[in-house]
């Protein structure tokens, strides 16, 4: 399966994958009743898109607010991409609203485990 999708939801997040472009994005909210069930179908996408002879992975997280379990999940999946970097080009976008403190800051934990693979993108609030 070369392409993911899910279809946001009040309590999930649009995950979008491509192996072909090597593109992942994950965007809203994640708040899943099981964190693991719902992310499971995207893991094994993941191990399809780790072992492809795609050269770059681009990452595009956009999350308003996700649980614990989630947390888990994105963390395991950034250590799991910063293995790559040995054969393949990664970069990951933490889109975060300007004025949203608690999502800047974890964007800065990502920067401080994974380094310069992180890259902090302060948006426009919007109010919706």
């Amino acid at each position: 399966m070369s392409e993911f999708y899910r279809k946001e939801t009040h309590r999930t997040p649009k995950i979008n994958g491509s192996i072909k472009d090597g593109k992942i994005e994950i965007v809203g909210r994640s708040l899943p009743e099981d964190a693991k069930e719902f992310y499971l179908p995207f893991r094994d996408w993941l191990l399809e898109l780790f072992v492809s002879d795609t050269k770059e992975i681009t990452v595009y997280l956009e999350l308003e607010y996700f649980n614990t379990a989630t947390s888990k999940i994105i963390i395991d999946m950034l250590l799991n991409l910063e293995k790559l970097k040995v054969n393949k080009k990664v970069s990951v976008t933490w889109a975060y609203d300007e004025d949203d403190l608690e999502m800047e800051e974890t964007g800065h934990d990502f920067v401080s485990l994974l380094g310069d693979m992180v890259t902090l993108k302060p948006k426009p609030f919007k109010p919706k």
